[in-house]
């Protein structure tokens, strides 16, 4: 957030303007919101909390250039001085701006439904719909043991099953943990997979005490318990991992083409797109290794390897994690990401289908943090006010155009 607070309060010397910053940190109350509800009733209210919105959107993608920044800075304080040259607008005793930021809590996952309820009243005249609401993902999977019987794992089902030995898997509905008595040792290797579904989401601690969370249309197989000289589990799909350190047994993510061998860290793992593998290191040390060429890149904190197994190659870059991980924490992050990739992301978590009426649309770019719980009109129509975008929203299909 360091690049934030290089610009935070440069030309912002009005209440307003600290207004909107002390409300991005989250001190807002639920009588401002009202407030500001019927406050944004009005068209020009309205423009210009639109205008703020883009704002905070651009100054707040985590790696957006600081040149845009500034610029994006300019033109709001262009935008602000006109606005202000007008009669001070005052709402029930207080003055405007100190419910007008209210408006921005959309944009924070904090108080999203707030914005549920605003976005029902004031809907984009773009964002046109019909049939039933299409719901976001929720905690949901299935675990196959070893013997091959499966258990779905839904929200608020509670799990407690004995396996062979003396393991057993025990979770809330949300979560499975695997407890096994001190000192079991297996004789045999007993796998078992963790497989989450278009809008699903799971975490699991593994007998380690490793800890992998699980995106949607995600399978990671794993032993019951871990050898005595290694820990080797498979991927496909995304999971975030929480690794416990043990030094004497290296803990290694296999995917197509090659393994990640972690040393104790935290990192991200996607391999959602056909032949490509992006490993996102938060913290720690991981190794990435080729299975063509048998050659390892050490990856340091905030870089991402990118595999192509077209190429054979790694490039490594430095980014910010939070973009890659921010997921698992129930955010969609989009940092001047392509429309085709944001709807990628979407149908994978809301089950929807997406028809493009021109390939020039695919390529709008957007900026923004929004909370992955929220009703995808509700995302789509947040995409909408700062995106060249528009979409049609008919049952789970989406039509996107520029008109």
């Amino acid at each position: 957030m360091s690049c934030h607070r290089s610009i935070k309060w440069q030309g912002m010397t009005n209440e307003f303007d600290e207004l909107i910053w002390r409300l991005l940190d989250g001190k807002t109350s639920s009588e401002e919101v009202c407030r500001g509800k019927e406050w944004v009733e009005n068209d020009e209210h309205k423009r210009h909390f639109k205008q703020l919105q883009k704002f905070w959107n651009v100054v707040n993608g985590p790696h957006v250039s600081f040149e845009r920044k500034q610029k994006e800075l300019i033109r709001f304080q262009d935008f602000m001085r006109k606005h202000s040259q007008k009669k001070e607008r005052t709402f029930v005793g207080k003055k405007w701006y100190r419910n007008a930021a209210v408006w921005l809590i959309p944009i924070l996952s904090a108080a999203f439904g707030v914005w549920h309820e605003f976005s029902r009243e004031y809907a984009s005249p773009f964002l046109a719909e019909t049939g039933e609401l299409v719901s976001p993902g929720m905690p949901q999977a299935v675990l196959t043991i070893s013997g091959g019987d499966t258990i779905v794992l839904q929200p608020n089902r509670a799990v407690d099953i004995q396996l062979a030995g003396q393991v057993r898997v025990v979770g809330s509905g949300e979560s499975i943990v695997y407890e096994l008595d001190e000192g079991e040792s297996p004789r045999v290797e007993r796998y078992n997979t963790l497989a989450t579904p278009v809008g699903g989401e799971y975490q699991v601690e593994l007998s380690d005490g490793s800890k992998v969370w699980l995106n949607s249309l995600t399978k990671l197989r794993y032993p019951e318990v871990f050898k005595e000289d290694c820990r080797e589990v498979y991927l496909t799909g995304e999971a975030y991992f929480e690794v416990k350190h043990d030094a004497e047994r290296p803990f290694v993510v296999v995917v197509d083409g090659m393994k990640v061998a972690v040393y104790g860290t935290r990192f991200n793992v996607n391999t959602y797109h056909a032949g490509v593998v992006q490993t996102v290191l938060v913290d720690g040390k991981v190794g990435v290794q080729v299975d063509a060429t048998g050659k390892e890149i050490v990856l340091h904190p905030n870089e991402m390897a990118t595999y192509s197994e077209e190429s054979q190659q790694v490039n490594v870059k430095a980014i910010v994690p939070y973009v890659y991980t921010a997921w698992k924490d129930g955010k969609f992050v989009f940092d001047e990401e392509p429309v085709e990739e944001i709807m990628k992301r979407l149908s994978r978590w809301y089950g929807i289908k997406v028809v493009y009426k021109n390939e020039q649309v695919k390529e709008q770019l957007f900026t923004g943090i929004i909370t992955r719980y929220a009703e995808v009109k509700d995302v789509l129509h947040l995409i909408e006010e700062t995106a060249l975008v528009h979409f049609y929203l008919n049952g789970n299909v989406v039509t996107v155009s520029t008109d």
